[in-house]
């Protein structure tokens, strides 16, 4: 059974903010096609899982969940807030389109607890709903404005300082291991790809991302391996061949590498 994957804006709508939806609901797991999704809450209890974390629903939450990720509601208490829908085109002239879209991990976090910024974090959402009904000229780009001053508030709340611009040879690569991460291992068919040496692109992720090219790799193949255990219905041999593992053994030793348990004890420990 694979992931569903849900389209909630229409053709060539690029930006939509609503209510949540004021019910108790258990979802099944889904992703959304070309879009982020920003949802807070003011109120609400119960989970959100996202990918492999599992968030306590509290007041004063936010989530993100990007393009290719996985989630899912159990809600216990009638949820307070708004999600606001954000397709990769709206920001592609944006300083946000990179950190969000092109490295690998994100930029942010999944999950934040805003009720330091709480005063902050409403007038900033009401302005974007206001702009958002009253369709006024240039609308779209102030927008944009007030979502660049949203990401900015969360980077205050991780208390670090703005990171600098990656080097482009680090979105090349992002965007090849994105491509090609399940066929392709090695850190020199990467580099080769790219004009420089293996040295030289371990290097430069290890400067500016605190890994090498190889962790990085085998990175995304574990996020992928263990989307598969956590939300799909194939066997542990059909997830070694779907990821291109020459043999069933080959990707539990690689599995156990990485994460120090077996795909089954993964499966059976997140079940």
């Amino acid at each position: 059974m694979s992931v569903k994957v849900k389209n909630k804006l229409s053709h060539e709508e690029l930006f939509r903010i609503k209510p949540m939806k004021p019910v108790i609901k258990t979802t099944s797991p889904h992703g959304h096609k070309d879009y982020l999704e920003i949802i807070f809450l003011e109120e609400g209890a119960g989970y959100h899982q996202i990918d492999f974390n599992r968030y306590e629903v509290r007041p004063q939450s936010l989530y993100l969940i990007l393009p290719g990720q996985v989630h899912c509601w159990e809600l216990t208490q009638v949820p307070k807030g708004v999600v606001l829908m954000v397709h990769k085109d709206f920001l592609l002239e944006s300083t946000l389109y990179d950190p969000l879209f092109t490295h690998f991990p994100c930029a942010y976090q999944g999950y934040y607890a805003t009720d330091s910024l709480r005063e902050e974090l409403a007038q900033v959402l009401e302005r974007i709903t206001n702009e958002y009904e009253q369709q006024r000229p240039h609308h779209q780009a102030v927008i944009q404005s007030y979502l660049q001053i949203l990401f900015t508030l969360l980077k205050r709340l991780e208390g670090e300082p703005s990171t600098t611009a990656t080097p482009g040879v680090i979105k090349s690569f992002f965007q090849l291991v994105e491509e090609h991460f399940k066929t392709r291992r090695e850190v020199a068919e990467y580099a080769a790809l790219l004009h420089i040496t293996p040295k030289t692109l371990s290097a430069t992720c290890k400067k500016y991302l605190g890994q090498t090219a190889g962790e990085i790799i085998a990175g995304r193949l574990t996020q992928e391996a263990k989307k598969l255990l956590l939300y799909s219905e194939f066997s542990l041999t059909e997830i070694a061949y779907e990821l291109q593992f020459s043999d069933p053994s080959h990707f539990n030793k690689f599995f156990v590498r990485q994460t120090g348990v077996t795909p089954l004890q993964y499966r059976k420990g997140i079940s």
